[in-house]
């Protein structure tokens, strides 16, 4: 390779150098090799244009750089922007920020700028999230989760759904149970929205083939067809029971995190559970006897028990009424977000 002097006085030194102590790129070297290869060959750009498959702009601007500031000038230059946003947060509140981190490793950004608010610091969440991620305090597990979850949102109904026909919406949801022998069971409920019909079954653990296998109960129990469902996000609502959900094409929403209000009438038919049936003394630490008593309690809800809701009419007796009249607009639910 030809060191290039003739050009600018002390290159050679200053290429010596540079190749001594490795300040130049492969980049740069392969650039210098090709400037090397056009000057033995009678200087012709074209020629090395077509024979290194580059425009002549391209050699030509080589040969400046070289000329202007020696071997080291055909570096590849930073690509940052020069407009790059820099930081102006005060070093104050960044202190503050790890701090409250350090000490409450599992609040999120949201909890960090209430606690700044109190101490008079205002700042964003977003500006708290770049500046835990600067610092290395992010929890790289939950921020692949979050992330997953972003790339593949759950399902939510629509706002203003409209629910005017049993079966439109079934909410679903489960119910901790410890029996007086210290055994924990997991009563699992469906819901139908507009007639207040209940499926009920017992399970010893909270898994997502249970929730399938209670899915399949409800299709066999409901007098009408189950076109939509709605549940929390608990893992007894994925893995299986999602699955069950899309091989029956039935839509599967989810309520939002920590808004149980949205899933308002199942919440509601447990309280009902926990008076009038648990604390009468419906309670057994053998699972066949618990799901003895909870289908029997499932038959006096939709057949004998009055609900005020109904007009002190039974679901049975209100589904009954609905297929012969098919009940008027004003009895249409609108469910809320």
């Amino acid at each position: 390779m030809t060191i290039y002097g003739y050009d600018l006085p002390g290159a050679i030194s200053i290429a010596r150098s540079a190749f001594l102590t490795g300040n130049l790129s492969e980049r740069a070297k392969q650039r210098l090799k090709i400037l090397d290869w056009h000057r033995y060959h009678n200087k012709n750009i074209s020629l090395t244009a077509r024979h290194f498959g580059l425009t002549r702009y391209t050699i030509r601007s080589w040969q400046k750089k070289l000329a202007q500031f020696g071997p080291r000038g055909l570096n590849d230059k930073s690509h940052r922007p020069n407009n790059l946003r820099k930081p102006t947060t005060s070093w104050e509140i960044i202190s503050e920020v790890v701090k409250i981190r350090k000490q409450y490793p599992a609040w999120s950004k949201y909890k960090i700028q209430v606690i700044l608010k109190q101490k008079q610091m205002f700042v964003s969440a977003s500006t708290i999230g770049r500046i835990l991620k600067r610092k290395g305090l992010i929890n790289k597990k939950i921020s692949i989760k979050r992330r997953k979850a972003a790339k593949n949102p759950r399902k939510r109904f629509p706002h203003g759904f409209k629910v005017s026909g049993p079966g439109d919406m079934i909410q679903i949801d489960t119910k901790y149970i410890l029996t007086t022998g210290g055994r924990r069971f997991y009563q699992f409920t469906a819901i139908d929205v507009l007639s207040k019909t209940r499926i009920l079954r017992i399970y010893s653990s909270l898994s997502s083939k249970n929730g399938a296998d209670f899915l399949q109960e409800c299709i066999n129990n409901f007098d009408f067809e189950i076109k939509n469902i709605q549940t929390d996000n608990g893992s007894e609502f994925l893995g299986q029971f999602d699955k069950l959900c899309k091989q029956l094409k039935i839509p599967h929403y989810f309520i939002y995190p920590r808004h149980p209000k949205q899933n308002t009438y199942v919440e509601a038919s447990h309280s009902a559970d926990e008076k009038e049936f648990y604390q009468q003394g419906n309670i057994s630490s053998l699972l066949e006897v618990m799901q003895l008593k909870i289908i029997e309690w499932q038959n006096i809800w939709n057949k004998i028990r009055p609900h005020e809701s109904l007009n002190y009419l039974t679901p049975e007796a209100y589904y009954q009424k609905w297929q012969t009249s098919r009940l008027p607009t004003k009895d249409v639910i609108i469910l809320q977000a």
